[in-house]
């Protein structure tokens, strides 16, 4: 039971990482989060100063 949940993980992640390495649009879509909690990060860095 337990290697089917690795097998399926493993195969979801792998699914995940060819699309993002294939497809420049879906990268941008999944790391938007990142930039915009940079760009929050960076508001409040500049009104403590």
């Amino acid at each position: 039971m337990i290697n089917l949940i690795v097998i399926a993980i493993s195969a979801i992640m792998l699914a995940l990482l060819l699309v993002w390495w294939r497809w420049p649009a879906f990268r941008v879509w999944i790391e938007a989060p990142k930039y915009s909690m940079l760009r929050q990060e960076r508001r409040f860095d500049h009104q403590l100063k």
